[in-house]
């Protein structure tokens, strides 16, 4: 259980980390921006392929639907912790977890250059997508006490 829930705070960190990255070189961000998009569809690709690896085939090909739209609109975080719960299940909690906290700071750093240019408001890279990754991960916590 304890795993579970480091794992779920070092994944959302990823977000922040992002954020702290795009902060420290803004100059950076205009050109790499291509690269950060493509890592977050690669390692979308990857936490798909890891769910069909691990877990029955069945399960990947909806949640691999359901990945790439909600990612198309930019709401993939309660999936994610979804996946999480998923992962712990499976016994390959830190690889999905590793793999998230990869695609949360490409997701972090891109949300934090859009930010970055509105510089009227305030700086906070969180929106409430984001935050409903966390209170999902926790939501869920009894589930996985109850059948660990």
């Amino acid at each position: 259980m304890i795993d579970y829930i480091l794992t779920l705070i070092i994944s959302f960190a990823g977000l922040v980390l992002g954020g702290v990255l795009a902060k420290i070189a803004p100059e950076e961000l205009k050109s790499g921006e291509r690269y950060w998009k493509i890592l977050e569809w690669i390692v979308l690709a990857v936490i798909i392929a890891v769910i069909s690896y691990y877990s029955r085939f069945w399960w990947a090909i909806p949640i691999a639907a359901i990945l790439v739209f909600l990612k198309i609109f930019k709401k993939e975080y309660p999936a994610l912790a979804f996946v999480l719960l998923i992962s712990a299940f499976g016994n390959f909690l830190f690889l999905a977890g590793s793999l998230i906290f990869i695609y949360s700071l490409a997701s972090g750093t891109l949300d934090a250059k859009r930010i970055i240019k509105k510089q009227g408001k305030k700086w906070i890279m969180i929106n409430y997508t984001k935050i409903l990754y966390i209170v999902l991960g926790f939501a869920l916590l009894p589930l996985l006490i109850a059948y660990a």
